[in-house]
């Protein structure tokens, strides 16, 4: 994948917004760990640090959990970079189409 794409892809995938469509529990730019399991005493705390300006999280707990918006897909998913990645391209496709055909439907016209 051409690196210009990838940053696309990234740039059009917000951490925090991939991070609960995924399912990891959110609050504010904290987050349950979706690898708690493996916190002693099965910490039930927020671990997960969301930075929505570089795009990137990280666990205070875990040191194999953390990186960039595509890690957090292939992390949290088990799955290799290039399908985090097709995964986040699809996603990305997918909003992009959503608005063209919904967007500002319904909205009264000044």
């Amino acid at each position: 994948m051409d690196e210009i794409d990838l940053r696309d892809i990234e740039q059009a995938n917000p951490i925090i917004a991939v991070a609960i469509e995924l399912g990891v529990k959110v609050r504010g730019n904290m987050g349950k760990c979706f690898k708690s399991e493996r916190h002693s005493g099965a910490d039930q705390a927020m671990t997960l640090f969301f930075n929505p300006s570089r795009n990137s999280f990280f666990c205070k707990s875990c040191q194999d959990v953390g990186g960039s918006v595509v890690d957090l897909v292939s992390q949290y998913r088990s799955i290799d970079r290039e399908e985090a990645i097709a995964w986040l391209a699809h996603r990305s496709e997918f909003d992009i189409l959503t608005r063209q055909r919904y967007g500002g439907k319904g909205r009264k016209k000044i």
